[in-house]
């Protein structure tokens, strides 16, 4: 198995992503976040989120659906006991996503709009749901797949950890992995710029992470604004 991840503030004052990952034998962890909150808190809910899913998984690493939903449950517990007890942080809130594999079997998760993408043949095989007001338009034939990353409502999130009341994450339920499958887990402000036809094209002419993270990279800078959101992205291959 091999991966690589990156976090960038984009055109953005500061990063209000987090990266991170862990081990445990032949079993790896990968957590990619997003804050939210502002004056930032942005920065603390992403990064308390990914060091709670990774210290949880250390205690218990296990490729199952009640062990990475615990892992997110316990961010979730310390988010809502932070945001209570700090005037300065009542409104910080975080997506999340995390991957758990040992590269025959993948559990993974997610709340909010940052993205897992599974590829099989070097096509998509599986993306998670965005819980997003510009997604359920799309679900409710308002707009198209793609409109969404235009849309005003894309960044309007129905759903993030920010505390035991409003947590409902998705979890996939585990999954077999098949030698040249690939992972892609992003950030709104990575997928915002990079389509679904770049990942895969990308991931044809790649021979290694690195290399696919870095073509896909050619294709964010061709299409962002200037201002463009923090970007982050992990991609894990065979």
């Amino acid at each position: 198995m091999r991966a690589v991840s990156l976090s960038n503030r984009g055109g953005r004052a500061n990063n209000e992503d987090c990266v991170k990952s862990a081990r445990s034998g032949d079993i790896f962890c990968f957590v990619l976040c997003d804050g939210l909150g502002g004056q930032l808190c942005g920065e603390v809910a992403s990064r308390l989120v990914c060091d709670t899913v990774c210290a949880e998984f250390e205690k218990n690493p296990e490729i199952s659906e009640e062990a990475v939903y615990n892992y997110l449950r316990k961010s979730a517990e310390i988010l809502g006991f932070e945001r209570e007890n700090n005037d300065d942080r009542t409104d910080m809130a975080s997506t999340a996503a995390v991957l758990v594999t040992n590269w025959r079997k993948a559990v993974w998760a997610h709340i909010g709009d940052s993205r897992l993408y599974h590829f099989r043949d070097g096509q998509i095989k599986t993306v998670t749901d965005d819980h997003s007001i510009a997604f359920m338009q799309y679900a409710d034939g308002m707009i198209t797949y793609d409109d969404i990353r235009r849309s005003p409502n894309q960044n309007k999130l129905l759903r993030c950890v920010c505390d035991m009341d409003n947590f409902d994450p998705d979890v996939e339920h585990v999954t077999d992995v098949e030698r040249g499958d690939a992972f892609l887990i992003c950030s709104d402000g990575f997928w915002e710029y990079v389509n679904e036809d770049d990942m895969e094209d990308a991931l044809a002419l790649s021979a290694s992470p690195k290399e696919w993270v870095e073509k896909m990279l050619v294709s964010l800078h061709k299409h962002a604004k200037k201002n463009n959101d923090n970007y982050s992205a992990i991609a894990v291959t065979a």
